[in-house]
């Protein structure tokens, strides 16, 4: 793949950042390796740096050794073999272009982006150079995605959205029959599914019952796992994309319940988060229409705040939502204003979820996840359609006609 450097350079460029400085060892730089793409099963065992000025032209460091692992990369080739070689560029680099960005965040601010360790961070320091964040820089090149994959996403979620129906049309169809099917035999029943659409996962979905749904990350295994009985709420979440390599992730959750009619104690906490979560919607859409730029942050503050009108602020226990990609959590701006203060703009081709949940510990955990879509055309789109507005009842006689 060939580097766009003049891209690059044009972002550095409006930033006001004179260079950009790619580290990595032993694959500890995962940014560093996509933006060049390189290839996953690349061999390296020393430490290579890449220097992307805003104006001229690129530098590569390798060690003489390893001289192929940048290979391909069309950049001006400085070697080294001692580490006071390796020191001497990265000095030159730092007295030469004094500010660089970097895969890192002050204070740890942002993890995900978080990567290149301490003491690289430091002896750069030393050398003069003052570090800025790449996050912004990130968010412009690994978190858009194409049309075609936006496209291929919104396929995926409307597949688990079938997948999720027939996993309800199967419990339904066991609690008639009177048994008590565990969480893990609805979970393996989707993963039996997933694989037959040949989606896959990185793991596998999370079903639980009432008061096991108050751990937003449980997941049921063949050794823990609870019966679903009458009475029970049901949370199933689930996440899958196709098997090619730039495939993006679709993630949704929706909640059933065991029985003809959902007690107002599970329905109207339910009713608020579907509130909380289009007013998340009509935010982005505004701010699309109005061409404000718009920050994660922003978004999760907002969700946050209907929650807490509610009453139901303190048992929100987790960010409003996370960026999609080729991972499940993507490298893109999260909705956060809670585990961090996510700075990033939401970006034209960017997807991500947004999934408020209500978790009462030792009673009820509840969730509704959507993925939304900016697209490159300035549009919102949410998927899948439709949206959840209300717990199914699965034992009612028109349980599907009550989404």
């Amino acid at each position: 793949m060939a580097v766009d450097w003049t891209h690059i350079q044009q972002l550095l460029c409006r930033a006001g950042i004179p260079a950009w400085l790619l580290y990595d060892f032993r694959g500890s730089n995962p940014f560093a390796a996509r933006l060049l793409g390189l290839p996953a099963e690349l061999h390296a065992t020393r430490r290579w740096a890449v220097l992307i000025p805003a104006e001229g032209t690129p530098q590569k460091l390798v060690h003489r050794i390893e001289p192929h692992v940048l290979r391909g990369i069309a950049a001006e080739e400085r070697l080294y073999s001692t580490y006071a070689e390796w020191r001497a560029v990265l000095a030159e680099w730092c007295q030469r272009y004094r500010r660089l960005a970097l895969e890192y965040s002050p204070e740890a601010a942002l993890p995900m982006v978080s990567v290149v360790d301490a003491g690289t961070a430091e002896l750069l320091r030393l050398f003069g150079a003052e570090l800025v964040s790449s996050a912004d820089l990130l968010q412009e090149l690994v978190a858009v995605a194409t049309p075609e994959q936006l496209e291929q996403q919104a396929q995926t979620a409307q597949l688990l959205l079938l997948l999720l129906w027939r996993a309800f049309a199967w419990l339904r169809q066991q609690l008639q029959r009177g048994e008590t099917p565990h969480e893990y035999a609805v979970q393996q029943f989707l993963q039996e599914q997933l694989a037959a659409m040949q989606l896959q996962t990185d793991h596998p979905p999370i079903v639980a019952r009432t008061e096991r749904a108050a751990n937003p990350h449980y997941s049921p295994t063949v050794d823990d796992s609870a019966p679903i009985r009458p009475g029970d709420l049901v949370l199933i979440d689930l996440w899958a994309k196709p098997p090619q390599p730039s495939a993006l992730y679709a993630d949704i959750t929706w909640m059933a319940y065991a029985g003809e009619e959902v007690p107002d104690a599970f329905a109207q906490p339910f009713a608020v988060l579907c509130r909380a979560r289009d007013s998340a919607l009509v935010l982005l859409q505004d701010a699309l229409q109005q061409h404000r730029p718009i920050a994660g942050y922003e978004v999760d503050r907002h969700v946050r705040s209907v929650l807490e009108a509610a009453g139901y602020g303190a048992e929100f226990l987790h960010r409003t939502g996370h960026s999609l990609g080729t991972e499940v959590h993507g490298p893109g701006a999260n909705l956060d204003d809670y585990e961090t203060h996510d700075t990033r703009r939401l970006l034209q081709g960017c997807a991500f979820t947004i999934e408020p949940g209500i978790y009462r510990k030792g009673a009820f955990g509840m969730r509704t996840e959507v993925d939304v879509q900016l697209r490159h055309d300035g549009t919102l789109r949410i998927c899948p359609e439709p949206r959840q507005q209300r717990i199914v009842p699965l034992l009612h006689p028109d349980w599907e006609r009550l989404p």
